[in-house]
């Protein structure tokens, strides 16, 4: 199984500019939570993949 950040498309990329955040975390019900927001908010992407496999994807990309 890969590694869960690898999830991210092109992560080698993620943190290039001033304000680009990401932020992964394991809930207390054992979901991985991956969340990354980009460009002060104009591009965000999250993923939580819950204990039985499922995996949710989230991106959301705001016109200038």
């Amino acid at each position: 199984m890969k590694h869960f950040l690898d999830k991210f498309k092109g992560f080698g990329s993620v943190l290039q500019k001033p304000g680009d955040k990401i932020e992964a975390r394991v809930t207390k019900s054992n979901r991985k939570v991956l969340k990354l927001s980009k460009d002060n908010g104009k591009y965000k992407q999250s993923i939580t993949e819950y204990p039985n496999g499922t995996r949710v994807e989230t991106r959301v990309k705001k016109d200038k």
